[in-house]
C-alpha cells in the first residue's frame, strides 16, 4: 500500500497523479502517475506509468481491471512482470482548473 509522496496542484513539475486502486486479493491502496521523462534510462516504454509502493515505485501499465507491474529485471535486462487484479479503480480528473 502506498500513497504518492506529493499531490496534484497547479503548475506542478512532477507527473500528475492519474488515479488510485486497491488489489483484488488484498487490502491497501495504491496511487499511480505517468513515469517521468527519462525514468530508468527510458527502458520499458511499454510500461508508461509508475505505481507508488512502500519501497519506492514500480514501472507499470495500468488498465481498468488489471495492472502489469515490473517487479524485477532479468539478467538480460528484460522486465519481470506480475499481473495485479484491481478493484475500486478510480481515475482522477486530468484537467487543471484555472484559479
Amino acid at each position: 500500500m502506498s500513497i504518492a509522496p506529493y499531490h496534484n496542484e497547479h503548475n506542478m513539475t512532477a507527473p500528475r497523479i492519474l488515479g488510485m486502486f486497491c488489489l483484488y486479493s488484498a487490502s491497501g491502496l495504491f496511487e499511480y502517475s505517468d513515469r517521468p521523462a527519462g525514468d530508468r534510462g527510458g527502458v520499458w516504454a511499454e510500461y508508461p506509468q509508475r505505481i507508488f509502493t512502500a519501497d519506492g515505485d514500480r514501472a507499470a501499465r495500468v488498465g481498468k481491471t488489471v495492472a502489469y507491474v515490473v517487479i524485477d529485471e532479468a539478467a538480460d535486462g528484460s522486465p519481470v512482470v506480475e499481473k495485479w487484479k484491481l478493484r475500486g479503480h478510480r481515475v482522477f480528473a486530468t484537467a487543471v482548473r484555472a484559479a
